[in-house]
């Protein structure tokens, strides 16, 4: 089984503190938890009391150094990620540097658009030969973003046999790497974005 703690370290290098980007759709973020998307984390008082601190005016680096400090704050995030993530994703059953990824895409993505490019592959490997010929080996799954029952089988079924959990990762992050590069092609505002994007797209085994 995966690890949460092995897929959650670089994790938190990408997201690291706080910052309000003009731009950015999240809006605040610390910790890669963006408030517009998740107002009700129970961090955001905290932070919301931090400012008071001398650090805040003197910008993100040093409030975001301020925050490192303050206790239980980091364990809220830890189990943020946990529970929002790892356990609702089911992530545990699959291959370490399968769960990784998955894990990953999802918090950048969002589960919607992550589920989308999983399904999508899935249906491009989705092809053996037996006795009769050419076939698939599942229905074809519904590109709806939605990682249920079907959804997780079929990638389980593929990682069984079909496909190495090496190649696996391999495309997804390709298809990561082209949503980057559409964002960034047609929104000018986005471009400020991707050289920080594009380091979520190697593979294990590629040098960083």
């Amino acid at each position: 089984m995966a690890d949460f703690l092995i897929a959650y370290a670089p994790l938190k290098e990408f997201e690291g503190g706080w910052c309000d980007v003009p731009g950015d759709s999240g809006g605040e973020t610390y910790a890669g938890i963006a408030r517009n998307f998740f107002p009700d984390w129970r961090g955001w008082p905290l932070i919301d009391a931090a400012r008071r601190h001398s650090s805040f005016r003197e910008g993100p680096s040093a409030f975001s150094r301020h925050l490192a400090t303050l206790p239980g704050l980091a364990d809220m995030v830890t189990d943020w990620y946990r529970v929002e993530w790892w356990e609702r994703m089911r992530l545990g059953q699959f291959p370490q540097i399968v769960a990784d990824e998955l894990f990953e895409q999802a918090v950048n993505l969002g589960r919607g658009g992550s589920g989308r490019y999983v399904q999508r592959l899935c249906n491009a490997f989705n092809r053996r030969r037996g006795p009769r010929g050419e076939e698939r080996i599942f229905p074809d799954l519904a590109e709806d973003g939605c990682l249920g029952p079907k959804s997780l089988s079929a990638m389980a079924e593929l990682l069984s046999g079909r496909v190495s959990a090496a190649v696996f990762v391999h495309a997804l992050n390709g298809l990561q790497l082209a949503h980057y590069v559409g964002l960034g092609s047609k929104n000018f505002a986005k471009r400020k974005f991707m050289d920080g994007w594009l380091t979520r797209t190697y593979c294990p085994t590629e040098p960083h």
